[in-house]
């Protein structure tokens, strides 16, 4: 497997840019995940990336995470805008930074309870596709694919580099952060990667019977139907057991 950077990555990839080519193993990835200097985060595109960065742009601009009236309003200087709006050639460092303001801003009023509003229970064949994610992350990835290096201190917050969640069925940009924030918080997953349809966390320490019993909890409730908790259960106590990746869906 070979990391070559990208100089100038497409602007809707907000990080050091690396570009993935032929990634042989899922250990592999999970090297390259986990050689990230002090400060920073890593975080991997996932499936479908032309419809990811898509959907990243739309959800940039329907919940202001980079523009609006905030931006004055939060101390940006006016040497970073034109027009009321960035600079289109702002550096990284600079894009980031109205990022996490912006991304901050978003987040008033969001919480981790309104994720049980969106309805991403599991039909055949959405059960089938996160099966497979989760047995062989490799078969979803993209051909083309790229690992983000980002400037933060938790892994919940490397969702600012690639914010996603468009649809209004699907979990907002900051409902994700919700979710990364919850699953690092209370069962040490980190945030490992996010597509057009998979998000997945990797884990870094083995849970206990009790939270290996809430965890598998929490997720039936945002992914079982009435006819398939059974097997919704099965899945994730696999991954949960056996695997150090977790994937899952945020969309409908």
């Amino acid at each position: 497997m070979r990391l070559d950077p990208v100089p100038e990555p497409d602007g809707r990839l907000l990080g050091q840019c690396f570009q993935l080519h032929q990634p042989a193993s899922l250990q592999a990835l999970l090297s390259a995940y986990d050689d990230v200097p002090d400060g920073h985060r890593h975080l991997f595109t996932l499936d479908d990336l032309a419809q990811a960065l898509y959907t990243a742009m739309h959800a940039s601009h329907c919940h202001d995470l980079d523009s609006g009236d905030w931006l004055q309003e939060a101390g940006i200087a006016a040497s970073w805008l034109q027009d009321g709006y960035p600079r289109d050639d702002l550096s990284l460092q600079q894009r980031l930074h109205i990022r996490r303001i912006g991304f901050e801003r978003a987040l008033e009023g969001v919480s981790f309870d309104d994720l049980f509003d969106k309805d991403l229970r599991l039909d055949d064949d959405s059960l089938a596709d996160l099966v497979a994610a989760n047995t062989d992350l490799l078969s979803v990835l993209d051909g083309e694919c790229y690992l983000l290096r980002i400037p933060v201190q938790r892994a919940c917050e490397a969702i600012y580099g690639f914010a996603n969640g468009y649809f209004s069925s699907d979990l907002s940009p900051q409902e994700n952060f919700r979710l990364a924030e919850h699953l690092e918080h209370h069962y040490g997953y980190a945030l490992f990667g996010i597509g057009a349809s998979f998000v997945a966390f990797r884990r870094s320490r083995a849970l206990d019977e009790h939270q290996t019993a809430s965890l598998l909890d929490l997720l039936n409730r945002l992914y079982a139907r009435e006819d398939n908790g059974a097997q919704v259960r099965a899945l994730f106590a696999d991954s949960i057991a056996n695997r150090e990746l977790l994937v899952l869906r945020y969309t409908e």
